[in-house]
């Protein structure tokens, strides 16, 4: 039976994690791929070849531009190209002003570029490189290659790079016979596997290593120059950009990789020959602190830069083109036209000419050369947007369409009558506001929204929550054993494994798009029947529980509930939300104390208030830990990180220039969080060894003895030499010390899994035996013996019944001991500061723990409701959970994820997995809720333990003296019986002794976390339905939900590994005491 339950909150988590993917797969809808590819007749200035230019060929383009002969047309290759792509490269990095006494470490760096635009200006260009959102090098690169905007949720493909399938310029340059050579950052190879006729390719992701990939580059680029098998080179500098993730801009560190590329330039520059344009690029660029992903100014303002040895570029009074900026697709069109390949089909960007070497074409005067190139360009999108609007109906606005096709219709009329410059400057003109139009029309509308999926979402979802919240939150813990038996449950799994299979079957009948559509529809869709079946055949006894329920019960605390879920309705509550759980926290907290205090108030202070009794009293010391619990919240406020919306914050820099010997100033933050972590782990270890849980030589005993030691000296090396400034310390070694805190919570989970008991069973003493001192006679002693056993004193019968050390806290002692390794683990990951907010929220838990303990206790009438958590601990444990993530200085938008974890003790020993990876920056980013739903058991244990360890914290003053002259021992049994009907002088044997009902209560506690945190995707989907169209939806809207899934990914099977611990715990006290009854 116990599995039964495990197995039934699988499935609800199942229905809800189905529900919140079926609801994101038609909201954040990618882009369709088109496999389509483009082609043309590629003219050359060679006799020998089949398209040969000549005065007649030009005579019969210019006939009718439009014809199919002409439309498909690549004009001879100007010039070789080298691409240097320099990671990260910001706008602001490539300017130089020479007034600046005292530039910033990323200030007047690149010299080269600035001696190039003053000796050669014609020959010279630097743009702005205006980068599309979101700003991350995988969705940069598919945008530079493939010419078309990128799609919202690919960017969470960034560890797994997935070949492009789309028509691009590096296949279009295989095709064109253009042998192309890398090096640099594997993302490229990854796109464009077996593309190269030299690949020199180096992984991207250890953000801690800011030299090995450059210097592979700088080690191959002089030979490869030096080379002339080639058309295309590319070469990918990963350095500034690591280094702007590690230091941020403002670090010396940046400036020495900023006079690196320099050098790297001007040596490029002086080895490449008069027939190579140079480009040199930052795919995007970088906010104050380093990071990138989203769409400020900072993060999508990159640098180009172009030069010529020997020809002149085209300018903007020739062609029509921007001289200021560079939108990023427009360089895919641009390079085509360089290089003479066809643009790719589905590029949506313009050629700019500023950038393109005036090299003459034989027989085509300058204007008729650039009508042919951006009239090729402009009939390549009309085909691309048109055919991808006919194929995708409902996807764009009917009048919309016909506008602009109306006005293309025109354009194609007026293209034949260009026979000079200034018909052409006119015509350009408009024709490139034209083809910005379609740009920002697919810019509006290119996520097209699938209602179908996003309704069904919804509905999958939220029926889940309601009917859990009928049947199991309405129904006692000791009815689950009737409402879900083995059976049946059994039964289920296979009916829905049957609907699973139906609909994987027969997707396609029924109009779904993908065979995960038709699994979750028809799985859900049963499942849903299922649980209403169950509720209606329980009604009666829901019913009847139901009305025993107060209507206006935990109002304060229902209406604190609202308010957290009302935070995703808007764009302001979402920026400020840090604060507003904050406030909720507090406010929960207090509610929570304001209850006991009451009850304080009534038990201690019967006659008369007295202030020698008051300090003797709890109420003193409740109120002492709320203000602790509320000091430790409001310090959080300094770990917060900011969001770019919030202008009067100054943001928490990760980006510090580590620790050093010779600033100590630097270093404070890191020895307080080493200092914290220590405190944190003998703590923890002095109320496990004062419970006798470290008592013995049982496995876990020992790893809870020595092992939090380890990792604690662990985790404060590893803070200290990670963030250190001294460069002579070897990278293995510093992960040595990570993966120690990884093995050792490995160890821990097979010890939970083996042999997870933390107690000692002391032998029994010989009842014959005699002890007596060394100046003592032996005589008195045997006298004594013999007449105890002459009277049958109780006391020789004791002598039978074993000593079990730890038995009060069997439960409890295993959940803090796995969290220790747990948190210790999170803690590595985490910045310095975030790792103080982790333990700052560990403490207010504990708070709450204790004030929920002592009211619970004082509150119950009976086992069930002494195991059972409060409404109001319930919701301060939720949205604790949810605080830690703010607490450890993360935030909800997508350039502020912590990359930095996935490479925490990973230079060698677990290689380049991206599966490990992923976990990890997991992990770090929501290491609240992961922590929180896996300790949830602590809500059910801790009044057991409590009153067992510290019964005068849980006995009224009142109840003490009514029984000051009775034996203690008695006076607590007869406390604990008087109070909730049973005896909890022996602790968390209790819950073993009712072991039905505390694993019904386990159970109905995790489904309560899980509907609360259904409830709350809930609220962010349908914030994001409301929404759709709102300003903000993909800078504030979707990127929360996109948080608040992933929180439920992780955060519900959290819960049920919380749920597991807890069931190995009961299964291994269940073999203790059978095992202690054989011995007797």
């Amino acid at each position: 039976m116990n599995y039964t339950y495990l197995f039934v909150l699988i499935w609800l988590a199942y229905l809800i994690c189905s529900g919140v993917l079926l609801f994101s797969r038609g909201f954040l809808l990618a882009r369709v791929s088109k496999t389509e590819t483009s082609t043309c007749r590629r003219l050359s200035i060679n006799p020998n070849d089949e398209y040969y230019l000549t005065p007649e060929v030009v005579n019969e383009i210019f006939k009718d531009v439009n014809a199919s002969s002409s439309s498909n047309l690549c004009l001879p290759q100007k010039s070789k190209v080298i691409i240097l792509v320099i990671d990260a490269l910001k706008y602001e990095f490539g300017l130089y002003n020479e007034n600046t006494t005292e530039p910033l470490p990323y200030e007047n760096k690149l010299g080269i570029l600035h001696q190039l635009l003053q000796q050669t200006p014609e020959n010279a260009r630097l743009m702005r490189f205006k980068a599309d959102p979101p700003t991350t090098t995988l969705q940069r690169l598919k945008g530079l290659t493939t010419g078309s905007l990128p799609t919202f949720i690919d960017i969470g493909s960034n560890f797994a790079s997935p070949e492009i399938n789309e028509d691009n310029i590096i296949d279009q340059m295989v095709k064109s016979d253009l042998p192309l050579v890398f090096l640099g950052d594997s993302t490229w190879t990854d796109l464009y596997p077996r593309r190269f006729k030299r690949a020199y390719s180096y992984p991207s992701f250890d953000i801690f290593d800011l030299d090995t990939v450059d210097n592979q580059i700088m080690q191959h680029l002089p030979k490869e120059l030096a080379s002339d098998d080639w058309q295309v080179l590319i070469a990918h500098f990963l350095g500034v950009d690591h280094c702007g993730h590690k230091h941020g801009p403002i670090h010396d560190e940046m400036a020495r990789k900023l006079n690196e590329m320099n050098d790297i330039i001007s040596s490029v520059v002086t080895g490449m020959d008069n027939e190579t344009t140079l480009l040199i690029m930052g795919d995007h660029g970088m906010t104050a602190t380093g990071d990138h992903g989203g769409d400020t100014d900072d993060e999508t303002n990159a640098l180009l830069f172009a030069y010529s040895k020997q020809h002149k570029f085209f300018t903007s009074s020739d062609s029509g083109s921007d001289s200021e900026m560079l939108q990023q697709i427009d360089l895919v069109p641009t390079l085509a036209t360089i290089l003479g390949v066809p643009i790719p089909y589905s590029n949506l960007g313009l050629v700019n000419f500023n950038i393109v070497p005036a090299v003459a074409v034989p027989h085509l005067s300058k204007f008729q050369t650039l009508l042919l190139h951006v009239w090729q360009n402009a009939q390549q999108i009309y085909r691309y947007f048109f055919n991808y609007a006919l194929e995708n109906k409902r996807t764009f606005n009917v009048e919309q369409m016909d506008t602009l096709e109306t006005e293309f219709i025109l354009l194609t009329h007026r293209v034949k009558t260009i026979y000079n410059e200034a018909a052409y400057k006119s015509f350009v003109r408009d024709l490139n506001i034209h083809l910005r139009d379609i740009l920002n029309v697919c810019r509006e509308i290119w996520v097209k929204f699938e209602p179908t999926q996003m309704s069904q979402g919804l509905l999958f979802s939220f029926l889940p929550i309601f009917f859990s919240f009928l049947l199991v939150n309405n129904s006692n813990a000791s009815d689950y054993t009737k409402i879900f038996k083995q059976k049946e449950v059994f039964y289920i799994y296979l009916m829905n494994i049957a609907a699973g299979v139906f609909g994987y079957r027969y997707f396609k009948n029924f109009s779904f798009k993908t065979e995960e559509h038709g699994v979750i529809f028809f799985t859900s869709l049963l499942s849903t029947v299922l649980l209403a079946f169950y509720t209606l055949r329980h009604w009666s006894s829901i019913a009847t529980n139901w009305a025993n329920v107060k209507r206006f019960s935990h109002m304060p605390t229902r209406l604190l509930l609202f308010a957290t879920m009302a935070v995703f309705f808007s764009n302001s509550f979402v920026i400020q939300e840090a604060k507003i759980l904050s406030y909720l926290l507090v406010a929960v907290i207090l509610l929570l104390v304001y209850e006991l205090l009451q009850l304080s108030a009534r038990l201690d202070f019967k006659s008369k208030f007295k202030w020698s009794q008051f300090w003797r009293s709890t109420a003193l010391r409740l109120i002492l830990a709320s203000v602790l619990a509320i000091c430790c919240i409001r310090f959080a406020y300094t770990l917060f990180r900011c969001r770019e919306e919030q202008g009067n914050c100054a943001d928490f820099n990760s980006s510090s220039a580590g620790f050093s010997v010779k600033k100590p100033s630097m270093g404070k933050t890191y020895i307080l969080a080493v200092v914290i972590i220590v405190l944190y782990t003998t703590l923890t270890r002095l109320y496990l060894r004062s419970c006798g849980n470290l008592t013995g030589n049982a496995p876990n005993v020992l790893l809870a003895r020595y092992g939090p030691t380890v990792a604690s000296i662990c985790a404060g090396g590893h803070i200290l030499l990670a963030n250190s400034a001294i460069k002579n310390i070897q990278r293995t070694h510093i992960d040595a010390m990570a993966l120690v805190i990884y093995g050792l919570l490995l160890i821990q989970i097979v010890v939970v899994s083996w042999a997870p008991l933390m107690t000692f069973v002391l032998p029994p003493r010989n009842p014959n035996s005699i002890s007596v001192n060394g100046r003592d006679s032996i005589v008195p002693e045997i006298f004594r013996k013999m007449k105890r056993m002459y009277e049958g004193d109780d006391a020789e019968r004791r002598h039978e019944i074993p000593v079990v050390y730890g038995l009060a806290t069997v439960y409890s002692s295993i959940i803090i001991s796995f969290g220790i390794f747990l948190a210790m683990l999170m803690i590595v990951l985490l910045e310095p500061r975030a790792s103080i907010g982790l333990i700052i929220c560990v403490v207010v838990g504990a708070i709450i723990l204790s004030v929920h303990g002592i009211l619970r206790y004082r509150t119950a009438s009976s086992f069930e409701s002494c195991v059972q958590p409060t409404f109001s601990a319930v919701v301060s444990w939720f949205l604790l959970a949810h605080f830690c993530f703010f607490a450890t200085s993360h935030q909800t938008t997508l350039s502020q994820i912590d990359w930095r974890a996935a490479f925490v003790g990973r230079s060698s020993a677990l290689g380049q997995s991206h599966l490990i990876s992923g976990a990890l920056v997991i992990l770090n980013t929501f290491c609240g809720p992961i922590f929180f739903y896996c300790m949830y058991a602590l809500l059910s244990t801790e009044t057991f333990s409590l009153f067992a360890l510290f019964p005068n914290l849980i006995r009224s003053s009142s109840n003490s003296r009514k029984n000051n002259k009775a034996d203690a021992s008695t006076a607590l049994n007869d406390i604990a019986n008087e109070a909730v009907g049973f005896d909890m002088t022996r602790g968390e044997l209790a819950l073993y002794e009712y072991e039905d009902v505390f694993l019904g209560a386990g159970f109905k506690l995790a489904t309560q976390f899980l509907m609360l945190q259904g409830i709350k995707i809930f609220c962010a989907m349908l914030a994001c339905t409301i929404h759709c169209r709102h300003l903000m939806v993909w800078k504030i809207f979707a990127p929360r939900f996109i948080y608040e899934a992933l929180a439920t990914f992780v955060g519900l099977p959290a819960l049920i590994v919380g749920y597991m611990l807890l069931l190995r715990i009961n299964r291994a006290v269940d073999g203790l005491i059978k095992r202690i009854n054989k011995d007797k």
